[in-house]
């Protein structure tokens, strides 16, 4: 992921001070690649030895978190971390103390909501009329080559990505939901409940091909999806008659048809060949943070993907 938020990074127009990686082998091919000159082993070096820094993309794997979250913000910059955040709400809860008492930026990358996409759906939400259901369906291949107990590990790691589409829809207070873990193998994790009225039901499988990463949203006048692996979205308006069902199945391809190729030219354009949503999240975290203004992801936003991680963890002794 480091060589994405690079990339973003650079297209953003941010100057790439330096790459950091335990491998210094590793760091000098990313470093390589986008012209980077300086590269380090250890990022409290790097951030004693480089002047300026403003922000820090964390990228590396969970364990290591909450030890360079410690040390961006002991080293006063703002720090921008890969999903999931850490690795239990109360990790949670302690980041996101030391960042208000540093008055820092601390934010995961919950990249999805800022998706054009999903974006135009929040728009169109009044025209959907009152939430029936809320679907998100992902079929993934990170599980491919994975021993059963990291297989688990990666279902719950890609929790944040649905609580973060939710809590866009609902607001706070998706941390009241009912939700109950249906099941959860090593390759299968499905969690229902109901909001405010809303039937919700997320699926995340490492099993199910093809890969898929989709949201569903059924209103009583209409109803949204949203392709997450590509960006863009369609409204199916619900008139009921029997000539609309007939043109359903052929007006549903045709708005596939269309938004998918004005998706892949914008995208092309942009030259933003994966992860939708990513350079957008980027750029309004650069701006709160050299601005001062609110994060693009918020305190309640990060803890109610905590909260929900650490139910599914704590119910399977994860």
């Amino acid at each position: 992921m480091g060589r994405w938020h690079a990339h973003a990074a650079g297209r953003l127009g941010a100057e790439i001070v330096a790459v950091v990686d335990v491998s210094l082998e590793a760091a000098q091919e990313l470093a390589a690649r986008f012209g980077v000159g300086a590269v380090y082993a250890d990022l409290d070096i790097a951030l004693a030895e480089e002047a300026g820094i403003d922000v820090v993309h964390i990228c590396s794997p969970i364990e290591s978190h909450a030890l360079l979250i410690d040390v961006t913000l002991a080293r006063g910059c703002h720090a921008l971390v890969e999903k999931p955040l850490v690795s239990s709400l109360a990790e949670t809860e302690a980041a996101l103390g030391r960042a208000h008492e540093c008055g820092r930026l601390l934010s995961p990358v919950h990249q999805l909501p800022f998706q054009s996409g999903f974006r135009s759906l929040l728009e169109r939400r009044e025209q959907l009329g009152e939430l029936v259901r809320v679907d998100y369906r992902t079929c993934s291949a990170g599980g491919i080559g994975r021993s059963a107990d990291e297989r688990r590990r990666i279902l719950v790691e890609i929790l944040p990505h649905p609580v973060s589409l939710l809590h866009r829809l609902f607001g706070d207070s998706v941390a009241h939901a009912d939700l109950e873990v249906v099941r959860f193998t090593a390759d299968e994790l499905e969690i229902a409940g109901e909001l405010a009225g809303t039937r919700l039901d997320v699926s995340i499988s490492l099993r199910g091909r093809p890969t898929r990463n989709e949201l569903e949203i059924v209103g009583t006048r209409a109803t949204g999806f949203a392709d997450l692996f590509h960006g863009y979205a369609i409204v199916e308006i619900g008139h009921v008659s029997r000539s609309a069902k007939i043109a359903r199945p052929f007006r549903r391809g045709g708005q596939l048809i269309s938004m998918a190729s004005l998706n892949l030219a914008s995208r092309t354009l942009r030259r933003e060949p994966a992860y939708p949503g990513l350079r957008e999240l980027i750029e309004r975290f650069y701006v709160a943070a050299l601005g001062g203004s609110v994060p693009p992801i918020t305190a309640s936003e990060t803890l109610a993907a905590a909260r929900v991680m650490e139910r599914v963890r704590v119910g399977s002794s994860l």
